[in-house]
């Protein structure tokens, strides 16, 4: 009988996972200590534009226009966006007073679904930002269910890779990994709620071996993630005590 729980606690689990990069469209936002200051007379106009619905898969293509609202020339310097999955060129740096520009934005949608959202954000030559938010919605693909692919790798791994580094209790690698889908508290957001959830070893297989596709893959090191052993065992103890 104890077999059967578990079994079917996590085959609801692995249904209730969503996509693993959505949460890092809704959830990228600065901390306090982040604090952004809109104040670079290059001003997007809009600062929200919706570039639409794709598959997943899809490269979804959008465009944000930039006027120089100064009185002086005025040169983009850096652009940067929420995630790695985003790339943003402008099509010209250097603007007149009164001046426009356009910066191209390529979201690649792979291991996503549903509501997305991510930021874009200039410098200009005076240290100055401004910042536009692009949004989309991707509809599922199932061409991609055996894909090779991996949010561990390339580009995405700046997101689901790359801060779980040197992290070694679990509150810190919830944050560096899991808050993105599980929410802050883990009472949800993109992903379901874990609070929950309090069966240390049913956790400790989820979180290493995945639920069988791109959305939500196994995050031990032998399954490609980026935890180890000790990390996956302090992440799976700290959400089972919570």
């Amino acid at each position: 009988m104890a077999m059967k729980q578990a079994t079917a606690w996590l085959l609801l689990l692995v249904a209730a996972v969503p996509p693993a990069c959505k949460q890092a469209q809704l959830s990228h936002t600065l901390s306090p200590k982040q604090a952004f200051v809109a104040d670079s007379v290059l001003v997007f106009e809009p600062d929200h534009v919706d570039i639409g619905t794709v598959k997943e898969g899809e490269k979804a293509v959008g465009f944000l226009r930039v006027r120089n609202a100064g009185d002086a020339m005025a040169n983009i310097t850096a652009v940067q966006t929420s995630c790695g999955c985003s790339v943003a060129e402008p099509e010209q740096r250097l603007l007149m007073p009164g001046g426009f520009t356009r910066i191209k934005v390529v979201v690649d949608t792979f291991a996503k679904q549903g509501d997305a959202k991510k930021w874009v954000e200039l410098t200009d030559d005076a240290g100055r930002r401004s910042r536009a938010w692009v949004t989309l919605h991707v509809d599922p693909n199932p061409h991609l269910d055996a894909s090779s692919r991996s949010i561990f790798k390339g580009k995405c791994a700046r997101c689901h890779f790359a801060p779980a580094a040197g992290r070694v209790k679990g509150a810190a690698i919830y944050r560096a990994v899991c808050a993105m889908c599980h929410g802050a508290d883990r009472g949800g957001a993109a992903g379901p709620s874990l609070q929950a959830h309090h069966d240390q070893a049913m956790l400790t297989h989820v979180i290493a071996d995945g639920a069988g596709s791109q959305h939500m893959p196994g995050f031990s090191l032998r399954r490609g993630g980026p935890l180890n052993d000790r990390q996956i065992h302090a992440l799976a103890q700290w959400l089972a005590s919570q």
